[in-house]
């Protein structure tokens, strides 16, 4: 598997990169990654977005300080790309058992919610 090292919503990370269906990711694949990459901004400004879905969920504490809830994990590159799409994969707060993703279609933030929308 291969890695990343970015900044999550002001923090380094190291992200894991898991291509669905093996080892070795496809030319779909790695441009949906290389796209993602380079408007890497999404994904920062994904945060409020975030904190809003936290809000509604979670136990309506503060949630100013998203780590407090979410950790970023991994990045999955699903088979299928009609869109590019990659999916930041999270541990969650509250919902250990399933987690959170947050998908990007076309560098664009199109959903979050439980990491079954993308499994």
């Amino acid at each position: 598997m291969s890695s990343i090292t970015r900044e999550v919503w002001g923090r380094k990370l190291k992200l894991e990169v898991y291509p669905e269906g093996g080892k070795s990711q496809s030319d779909a694949q790695s441009l949906a990654l290389e796209r993602l990459c380079s408007a890497w901004d999404a994904v920062n400004k994904s945060a409020s977005k975030l904190k809003e879905y936290c809000a509604k969920d979670g136990d309506g504490g503060d949630m100013e300080n998203v780590f407090r809830y979410v950790t970023p994990r991994y990045l999955f590159l699903p088979k299928t790309q009609r869109k590019r799409t990659v999916a930041l994969m999270c541990e969650y707060r509250f919902d250990p058992e399933h987690g959170i993703a947050l998908v990007f279609e076309n560098e664009t933030l199109r959903e979050i919610g439980l990491q079954d929308i993308i499994l």
